[in-house]
């Protein structure tokens, strides 16, 4: 009987909310503004954030809001909004209420459509796409927040990754898929015209249907890289025979090397090489009649080259954290690099967003002038929108290549001078960083520069500029025709050296994924993390940031430019790291682009990651952008020295004070004091602070209690102290401090 009045009551109520309710096809038509409410199926879940796609029998719509986070995919839902139009997407929000009618439920069959059929009918609803083909971006990985293209039955369509998909860092497929999805739109100029349209939402990996039975589930990578051979790796779903082809040009003109028997995680070696050689590759394994094929992809053998890397830095550094070799500030940057240029014997590439005639600007133009004058061959790539006044005094003689201009391309923003790279293996040379080639830059913003003495790393770095020049040869003018620029780039340098016996990864944007490589880098630290950069835009990047602290209980700090304090990224960030995350206080600009991990620990993986690359979407997805990752204790400690300083800097403009004893690190900032002080631990907690200041005689002579502790921030206030030399001690649990101040109002 009870369970009979339960069912009637439901049935009641499903019979009042579908009065309530609208079909999702005639709420589509209503006017923008409108009151509606609909009931449907929810297609999707948190993996695309906080949209909510909804379809019933009639059509699809999305909802939108923070408040959906528990609508999961397959709930049955009645949602009551205000019908929106944001940017050409049909949306309601916000949604001012919500129920789940029921969980479980089967989602509509999608319909089989084409590319061009992703149009306005079917925006909302589930669609799937067959045989389709990723082209030359097979191969690669899936990153955050981005649109690849694909063909279908000869059309082009385009498919969107978002930020919390299960699919990103995964392999783009090299083989023709059935792609299932959500039909929707993004059109950022409704008047003008789409620069993106109608896309494709993928929601995880079963969105892509394999119609083969084998196919490749990782990039094929390299290991045992020496100077005479490497081996490439990868991985497949099931056991398969497996082969590679390869050659020193695309055309794998070398042949083929077969495996030994199948396997699922085949390695294949290539012998007898030379140094500092590039081979293009192409793994395939084969299954039955069934072949998955990678893309081709360039690796480079051992140089023998010395393998030194050099770092410096403009402004000061803090030796005193140093743990043996010393970091170097370096005031005079343009002569340094001049230096390396008045050095070259055969050829310089370089690539600069920005240059001026300064008298650092002029030292670089007059180097290259007289390497010009005694026969070396000059090509430089620059960028179009910058003033680049040190172009000026240039001769006649040095060829260069403007960036193109237009709604297609941002900015070509690198920073990097490739030195004789094919003249002999201890003349190569790859200067990179952060630095321009202006005033301000190499004098007064806070920058970087990081030398590589290495054949194989500076022949990469020449594949990367001939993309942009058009042409192989160092005596050509630039080939337009073959140039390429910005998202039109390829995927066409080795990410993998081996230099002075380091691990290094080399990685160009906007061809090479360089976020998601950024994320994995983020996902190594185990023990301390620290960063400088200009900017933060992308909150995947945040997130991982402070998931990372978080969930390994980190030691980290970071220093970003004064631009990014209102992004929503800066306070995913903030929200964790607190008083351990600062916006530079200085005039100048704060211009690093660095990321420290675990520099204090050697039997971890310590590394620094830098170069051009800020952390933004245009410098993932639109700008030309290089990035190196070295792996290597001694250069992570060296930029660790430089971020150590500029802490202090940023904390205390008047003097600081480093307390370090076993229960860890304070400091106390301003000294001299005038009438309050702040104290900093170096790890996040909120246990309150007892402070107690004593005179030269050892008497209290006030203290404070219970003071607050904001993630390791305290400020204690009201000293209300004649002038003078006091002792204060400061307790936080069972955490004990002591120093000397000075009161000097």
């Amino acid at each position: 009987m009870k369970k009979h009045f339960l069912s009637t009551t439901l049935l009641i109520l499903l019979f009042y909310l579908n009065i309530l309710s609208q079909t999702i096809s005639t709420v589509r038509t209503y006017s923008i503004g409108s009151t509606v409410t609909i009931t449907g199926v929810a297609t999707n879940g948190n993996e695309l954030g906080n949209i909510r796609y909804v379809q019933d029998a009639t059509a699809g719509i999305s909802i939108y809001g923070a408040n959906l986070s528990t609508i999961n995919r397959g709930d049955s839902i009645i949602a009551t909004g205000t019908l929106t139009s944001y940017n050409n997407l049909l949306e309601i929000t916000p949604v001012t209420s919500f129920s789940v009618i029921a969980t479980g439920r089967p989602l509509q069959v999608p319909f089989i459509i084409t590319p061009n059929q992703m149009i306005e009918p079917y925006e909302g609803e589930l669609v799937q796409i067959n045989n389709c083909s990723f082209g030359t971006l097979g191969g690669g990985t899936f990153a955050s927040n981005t649109n690849y293209n694909f063909t279908s039955a000869l059309q082009t369509g385009s498919l969107r990754i978002s930020a919390g998909c299960p699919l990103v860092g995964t392999i783009i497929p090299n083989q023709n898929v059935n792609l299932i999805g959500i039909a929707s739109q993004y059109c950022t100029s409704p008047t003008t015209g789409c620069t993106t349209g109608y896309q494709l939402i993928l929601r995880d990996l079963n969105d892509i249907v394999n119609t083969s039975s084998i196919w490749i589930t990782s990039q094929i990578a390299p290991s045992n890289i020496s100077t005479s051979g490497l081996t490439i790796n990868w991985t497949t779903n099931i056991a398969g025979s497996y082969y590679i082809n390869y050659g020193k040009t695309p055309n794998l003109e070398l042949g083929t090397i077969s495996g030994t028997g199948t396997s699922a995680t085949p390695g294949v070696s290539i012998t007898g090489a030379t140094p500092a050689t590039i081979y293009y590759v192409q793994a395939f394994s084969i299954n039955g009649t069934d072949t998955a094929k990678s893309a081709i992809k360039v690796f480079c053998t051992v140089s023998l080259s010395s393998g030194t890397i050099k770092a410096f830095f403009d402004r000061t550094v803090d030796t005193t954290v140093s743990t043996g070799t010393n970091a170097f500030q370096n005031t005079h940057i343009a002569d340094t690099l001049a230096q390396y240029i008045n050095r070259a014997k055969s050829t310089i590439d370089a690539a600069i967003y920005d240059w001026d005639n300064s008298q650092g600007g002029s030292t670089i133009t007059n180097a290259l002038n007289a390497a010009a004058a005694r026969g070396v061959n000059i090509r430089i790539v620059y960028e179009l929108s910058t003033p680049m006044t040190g172009l000026t005094g240039l001769s006649s003689s040095i060829k260069t290549l403007p960036s193109p201009q237009g709604s297609n391309y941002t900015i070509m923003h690198n920073k990097f001078v490739i030195i004789d790279a094919n003249y002999g293996p201890n003349n190569s040379i790859v200067w990179t960083g952060s630095t321009n080639w202006t005033l301000t830059q190499l004098s007064t913003d806070a920058n970087n520069v990081i030398i590589f003495q290495d054949q194989s790393l500076a022949r990469g770095y020449k594949l990367e500029f001939d993309e942009m020049w058009g042409d192989t040869s160092v005596t050509s003018s630039p080939n337009l025709a073959n140039s390429k620029f910005g998202q039109f780039k390829t995927d066409c340098t080795p990410h993998e050296y081996i230099i002075g016996g380091k691990r290094v990864e080399s990685y160009f944007s906007p061809s090479d994924g360089t976020n998601t490589h950024i994320l994995s880098t983020i996902g190594t630290a185990n023990t301390d993390m620290y960063f400088g950069l200009m900017i933060v835009t992308r909150s995947d990047l945040a997130t991982k940031i402070a998931t990372q602290i978080t969930g390994n209980s980190l030691t980290s700090k970071g220093i970003l430019d004064d631009t990014t304090s209102a992004s929503t990224a800066f306070f995913i960030m903030h929200n964790v790291m607190a008083s351990n995350l600062l916006i530079s206080k200085y005039s100048w600009i704060f211009h690093h682009k660095y990321l420290i991990i675990d520099q204090s620990n050697p039997s971890s993986d310590p590394l620094v990651l830098t170069g051009s690359h800020n952390w933004s979407n245009a410098g993932d997805q639109k700008n030309d952008e290089n990035t190196v990752i070295v792996h290597d204790s001694t250069l992570a400690n060296i930029y660790y020295q430089e971020f150590h300083q500029r802490w202090l800097d940023e904390l205390s403009g008047a003097g600081i004070i480093e307390i370090n004893n076993s229960y860890g690190t304070a400091y106390i900032y301003p000294n001299p004091v005038s009438n309050e002080f702040n104290v900093l631990v170096d790890k996040d907690q909120n246990e309150k602070a007892n402070i107690s200041v004593f005179n030269i005689l050892g008497k209290e002579v006030v203290s404070f209690s219970n003071l607050e502790n904001n993630n390791g921030l305290i400020k204690c206030s009201n000293l209300n102290l004649a002038n003078g030399m006091y002792l204060i001690k400061i307790s936080i649990g069972e955490k004990l401090f002591s120093s000397r101040i000075i009161i000097n109002k």
